[in-house]
Parts: C-alpha cells; sequence; structure tokens
C-alpha cells in the first residue's frame, strides 16, 4: 500500500497527467518548473504519508469501519496480523461470508441445516494474538461440530453490549437462523457502551457505500487522512472518542477502562451512564433473543489486574444480579481465576497484556465447555 494507500499519490498522478495535456498549450519555463516541482512535492508527501501509517500506527486492512453496527471485519479474507501489545504474537485470521471469524474462508448460509450456535464477544473472544484452532471459540468450535453443532463467532474488538444488538439485530433482520447466543461480557463494556452512546445505525446508499470503501482504504495507508479523522473528525461526531482529551488522549482512556469498578471518579466520569447504557442494550439483546425463540447465555471473566483486593467484583455482581433476576444462564470464570494466587493466574495472560494466552485460551475453552456439557445434561434429564 506504499504510495496508493495516501491520496497525495492520486493527486501527483492527476497534476501529472494534467501537465502533459497542458505543456504544448501552456509555453514558457515557469509553467514547466512550477509543475514538475509540484508534482515531486506530491510524490515526496505521498511516500512519506505512506511509510509513517506504517511505521507510526497499526491498521489492519480487515478490520472495517460499517454503517450498521460500527466496525467488523471484511468477509472472506485471509490475512497475516500481528497483535501489538507484545509485538511478537504474530498469526493468521480468516473470515467467512458474514465477516465472523473462522477456520478459513467460507459461505456461511444464513438458513441454519442443524443446530447453531452464535458468539458475541469483544478481544477475547476474537481471540487476538492465536490462530483459530488456538482460541477459546475455536477450541469450542471444534468440540461443538463433533457433535453436530454449527458455531459461529461474530466476536470483534472493542465490542460492548451496544455494538452486540445492533450487530445481532441486523442479521437476524437479514434472515440468520441461531438457536442460541452466548454473550461474552468484558469489564471494558462499560466505558465501550459511553464511547458509542454517539453511534447512529443508518441505511447507506451506494455512493455511501462506495465513499466508505475509499475512507476506509485511505484510513488504513495513510497517515495524514487517519490523523485528521482522529483529531477533527472523530472528535466533532463524538468528544468521548478514544483520543478525545477527556481521558487524557489514548493512553488515559485505557487506563480509565477498568476502573469503574473501584473507583468513585470514574464511576461519575463514565461509570454510572456506562452501566445504565449495556444494561440498556442487554435488555434489547434479550427481547431480540426472546422474539425469536433462541436461548440466551451471558458469560463473563476477570482482568488479571482486577484480581487483588476482589476489585473485579462488581463486574460479577452486575451481570450475576442480571441473569438471576431474568432466569438467564450465567458463565463465570471468576471462580476459575479467584481459585489461585495471583502469580498463578498470571501465567494465562500475555504478558503486560489484559488478554488471555493460550493456555488462558485453553482454560476458558474448557470450563465454558463444561459447562454447555453440564447444561446439556439437565435440560436432557428434564
Amino acid at each position: 500500500m506504499i504510495l496508493t494507500g495516501s491520496p497525495f499519490f492520486i493527486l501527483a498522478l492527476f497534476f501529472t497527467v494534467l501537465f502533459f495535456c497542458l505543456k504544448k498549450r501552456i509555453k514558457g519555463t515557469l509553467f514547466k518548473v512550477v509543475s514538475i516541482n509540484a508534482i515531486a512535492i506530491f510524490f515526496i508527501v505521498a511516500l512519506f504519508d505512506s511509510a509513517a501509517a506504517r511505521l507510526f500506527s497499526h491498521a489492519d486492512p480487515f478490520r472495517i469501519s460499517d454503517n450498521f453496527y460500527h466496525h467488523g471485519l471484511k468477509p472472506m479474507t485471509v490475512e497475516k496480523t500481528s497483535w501489538k501489545s507484545d509485538g511478537v504474537s504474530f498469526y493468521t485470521i480468516a473470515t467467512n461470508s458474514l465477516g465472523f471469524v473462522d477456520a478459513c474462508p467460507r459461505v456461511v448460509p444464513l438458513k441454519k441445516s442443524g443446530k447453531r450456535v452464535l458468539f458475541l464477544g469483544d478481544s477475547f473472544m476474537e481471540g487476538v494474538g492465536y490462530p483459530w484452532d488456538q482460541t477459546a471459540a475455536g477450541i469450542i468450535s471444534k468440540r461443538y461440530a463433533e457433535h453436530g453443532v454449527e458455531l459461529l463467532n461474530g466476536s470483534v474488538i472493542s465490542y460492548s453490549p451496544k455494538i452486540h444488538y445492533l450487530k445481532l439485530k441486523h442479521f437476524l433482520d437479514m434472515g440468520l437462523e441461531i438457536d442460541e447466543l452466548y454473550l461474552f461480557i468484558d469489564t471494558s463494556d462499560i466505558i465501550d457502551d459511553f464511547v458509542y452512546d454517539y453511534f447512529v445505525p443508518k441505511e447507506f446508499s451506494k455512493f455511501e457505500q462506495r465513499f466508505q470503501a475509499v475512507t476506509n482504504f485511505y484510513l488504513k495507508g495513510s497517515y495524514l487522512v487517519r490523523s485528521a479523522r482522529k483529531n477533527y473528525y472523530d472528535s466533532q461526531i463524538n468528544p468521548y472518542n478514544e483520543f478525545s482529551d477527556y481521558w487524557g488522549g489514548l493512553e488515559g482512556f485505557y487506563a480509565w477502562k477498568p476502573r469503574w469498578t473501584f473507583d468513585e471518579e470514574a464511576k461519575k466520569k463514565y461509570g454510572e451512564k456506562g452501566i445504565a447504557l449495556a444494561v440498556k442494550h442487554v435488555d434489547q439483546i434479550r427481547e431480540l433473543c426472546r422474539k425469536n425463540n433462541i436461548r440466551l447465555h451471558i458469560a463473563v471473566w476477570p482482568w488479571l489486574e482486577l484480581l487483588p483486593e476482589g476489585k473485579a467484583r462488581p463486574q460479577y455482581d452486575l451481570w450475576k444480579g442480571y441473569t438471576d433476576k431474568y432466569n438467564i444462564d450465567f458463565i463465570s470464570l471468576f471462580e476459575v481465576y479467584e481459585s489461585m494466587p495471583v502469580d498463578a493466574a498470571a501465567g494465562f495472560f500475555i504478558k503486560n497484556d489484559i488478554h488471555w494466552n493460550e493456555r488462558g485460551n485453553q482454560i476458558a475453552a474448557d470450563y465454558i465447555w463444561d459447562h454447555i456439557q453440564k447444561k446439556s445434561g439437565e435440560n436432557n434429564g428434564n
């Protein structure tokens, strides 16, 4: 994407063509000097713009914005990428025709041929840093397949209840058939629902769809376009975006994410509203499931940094109370991590990162699968 990812490359080509078209009509040295220098400047800016996009920011080409549910993954793609938090977790990610993470690109019919289960979660359940067969969803998918059940994984980084609801509604409206929904709710979902409150889904015209595709292309290939988008456009439509001064910039935003569970300032800053929004959107998901005869399950887990002093417990209490109130199946990995010393628990997370490593994905998959099997046995017993 060097050069072509920058709009200045297009400008350089445009003025090059214009120069050759006009040079026979416009005589004189001044025209030639000005034109050639302008073209050279555009080419040089394009080169540095594209190079800076690669050097100073990481934008995976398979991650795209979406007018219905904010952001997702490009359908039918295979890409080699890395999880930059540790700088070494290079892996291959594949998506199916729905834009869901999968073992390989495949066409997924909207109509099911047997039992079908949908996972909706954020980066934990997308499985950042690891190939499909080493992620919790991938491991469970293989086990489900042995029982004739299809698992679809619609999880994507930075998803939260609002985006889960919009994505679920979009695909159900398209005619996607599922029997069960496993909703994975992360600690970060409270601040994310607060941030996404501005977003309103809309039906795009064909022109808007093409324009969005072009915008996505240049956001990935141009450092200047991405900076302008971040510093001006995003700030205007969403004053609470992750780069906002409200959080102290991106680094501050990530520092605020877990603090609603133990910090009164964070509760007032975004926690109280974020909780109300998250509960409202889970209510909407619950209603969608009721109307479409889909069995709903809700799962939670703690962040490693919140394990000391029980700082993670408000996350558990919130959704345990919710599932008890509405008689929803509840899956909690809190017991797994709280039963071991923090130093031992650290062995299940990527170093200097909040996400599960390969062992963490495996233990999550084993625990969730045991719960699924137990509930299946109880239902069969009834």
